[in-house]
């Protein structure tokens, strides 16, 4: 058993990792959201090719999806996978493979995503929800910061950090208790 006390710095680094995961979670739920309003089927995210699956993409479309999960990747990935793979090293072929499975799986997290929303809507008791606002957006993000902000100790004012925070939302018109 460990006796190792856990550093503010420890704290912070899992919170950020758990805030982002959220966030990834949020992001691809409310992508799912507009997918789904625009008539996009989990059916779509299947390959044209597929023998055992049957899907609703055009050959195109497929395309289109595929390039828009590359653009999400690093410049450096989106390089590797237009690079053809005769002209890469073994290590850079490994690398190649791994980054077009991800492809697959991003478009699985897509087309599942999008089987939950069409099973729930079989009785149609849910809309499709609009994209979050941007000052909603920012709301979110300014509580996130207020919140690390207060529970770490670090070398700087805290109380003028919040307050400057505090102004920042008075400025964009979003509701705080003490103003």
């Amino acid at each position: 058993m460990s006796n190792i006390t856990l550093e503010p710095v420890s704290a912070t680094a899992i919170t950020e990792a758990v805030a982002a995961v959220e966030g990834a979670a949020r992001k691809m739920e409310s992508s799912i959201d507009v997918l789904y309003a625009q008539g996009v089927l989990s059916t779509d995210f299947i390959s044209p090719k597929s023998k055992k699956y049957e899907s609703t993409a055009s050959p195109e479309q497929f395309a289109a999806i595929n390039e828009a999960i590359v653009a999400g990747f690093t410049k450096a990935n989106q390089k590797l996978l237009a690079t053809p793979t005769k002209a890469l090293s073994d290590v850079d072929k490994a690398t190649k493979r791994y980054w077009q499975q991800e492809i697959g799986a991003r478009r699985n997290d897509f087309q599942t995503g999008l089987e939950k929303r069409e099973n729930v809507n079989t009785d149609d008791t849910r809309e499709a929800r609009p994209p979050k606002a941007a000052i909603d957006k920012l709301t979110d993000a300014l509580v996130n910061v207020e919140k690390i902000a207060q529970a770490n100790e670090w070398e700087f004012d805290v109380v003028d950090f919040l307050n400057c925070i505090v102004d920042a939302k008075v400025q964009a018109g979003i509701p705080h208790p003490t103003k």
